[in-house]
């Protein structure tokens, strides 16, 4: 055999190969999105799982398993938190899959706009300037010492939480050394900054803050006990981009009054206005998370919002095709006919566990798909509420993303 046949030959079974560990490669990643990190189930109701060939769950004395063609059915008696492992061929460690088993809930879908004011847990510091001392010279007495993104929370051991108060603080201890102390990424940090005096008895510390936000979004759910989910991502500052801490917030009733729509390049938005009179109170917001706001309605909310309530279907459930949004764009609530085009149930963002393309005539006419102020407009299919929309695609109003139900229950 000549060397260019033996050479041939070499390069072909190469080639086989390097086909062969793709191929593998592939399935592998394939059969392991094919079934969720975490699943959630109702106690005593089946729930149809399917699973890529090759693939098994390892069994569980608190979940039931039984086969049923290319699904795997799971059911079980008792309510909590399982695990179940997922093998390939019935030896090949894959995946562990968290279970968590509860009690049959049904929410209220809601759809309305609502305003929101979130109060910061602290000051947030969106950034660091130059002052100009007395004399003159330009200084920038915060520069390395604190950045955008920190709160301060306390200046020479007083609680600071309002940037009124900081700056009151800061005119009342004159040219003493400023002891703040800081959270960042979570961890409290003492710092020093020198007072910078710029007019007679006047002083700065040259740091740009924000002590508040407020919007417009959309109301997701209800449930039995009077507690709301909304928006489906949280708030962020607008110069920082990171999520905004806490400290208390209030749902207010919220007037739309006009609709900028969206295009290519330009998200569009609700137009409205926050009415902050305390008569359109609506409830207290206790937590602005990565999956949404939360909190508690008062009795004006929970009397205003009497829909039928309707059950949750996991992820698991959601299936590519028809579905509807529940929202109040013109004054009327109303469902709008979307498409669900992908279903991404381990996608590691939770933000983005569907892909939603809107095709009812009559919202692109209103909107051209999906604007800002839509976020948290409940995702309705076969007759369940699984989830709320959450993000539009800058390039194509028509299209964005939806998070599942089940994240919002679980954040």
């Amino acid at each position: 055999m000549s060397s260019t046949k033996k050479s041939y030959r070499r390069l072909l079974c190469l080639l086989l190969t390097a086909v062969m560990l793709f191929a593998a490669v592939f399935y592998l990643q394939t059969a392991y999105d094919s079934i969720p990190d975490s699943i959630h189930m109702f106690v005593n109701q089946d729930t149809n799982l399917k699973v890529a060939a090759g693939l098994g769950l390892s069994r569980n004395d608190a979940v039931s398993m039984s086969e049923n063609g290319q699904e795997v059915v799971l059911a079980s008696a008792q309510t909590g938190n399982y695990t179940m492992d997922v093998k390939l061929f019935g030896f090949l460690p894959v995946k562990s899959v968290s279970v968590s088993v509860v009690e049959e809930t049904e929410l209220i879908p809601c759809g309305i706009p609502i305003g929101i004011y979130l109060k910061t847990d602290g000051v947030l510091v969106i950034g660091t300037s130059s002052v100009t001392r007395m004399d003159g010279a330009l200084i920038e007495p915060s520069y390395g010492i604190v950045q955008a993104g920190d709160y301060i929370v306390s200046y020479n051991g007083t609680q600071v939480s309002s940037k009124s108060q900081l700056s009151y603080l800061v005119e009342e201890s004159g040219r003493e050394d400023a002891k703040l102390q800081i959270r960042r990424n979570g961890e409290l940090l003492d710092v020093k900054i020198k007072p910078v005096e710029t007019e007679p008895g006047r002083y700065q510390l040259g740091v740009w803050v924000r002590d508040d936000t407020q919007g417009i979004g959309t109301l997701t759910y209800i449930d039995s006990s009077g507690n709301f989910g909304a928006l489906g991502h949280g708030i962020s500052d607008v110069d920082t981009g990171e999520l905004l801490s806490s400290e208390e917030g209030v749902l207010y009733a919220a007037n739309v009054w006009g609709i900028k729509k969206g295009e290519n390049g330009n998200p569009g938005g609700l137009c409205g206005n926050i009415r902050y009179q305390e008569d359109n109170v609506l409830g207290v917001i206790e937590a602005n998370t990565g999956q949404g706001i939360f909190g508690k309605c008062n009795e004006k909310m929970q009397h205003m919002y009497t829909g039928k309530p309707m059950q949750i279907g996991w992820k698991q459930e959601v299936e590519t095709g028809k579905a509807a949004i529940l929202c109040q764009v013109d004054g009327t609530l109303k469902e709008y006919e979307i498409e669900i085009e992908e279903v991404n149930m381990n996608d590691r963002n939770l933000n983005h566990g569907m892909v939603l393309h809107v095709t009812d005539p009559e919202l692109l006419e209103l909107t051209n798909g999906i604007v800002q102020g839509m976020s948290g407009s409940p995702i309705l299919q076969n007759g369940k509420i699984i989830g709320a929309v959450t993000h539009v695609f800058v390039n194509d109003p028509s299209r964005g993303y939806g998070i599942f139900i089940e994240h919002m229950l679980s954040r």
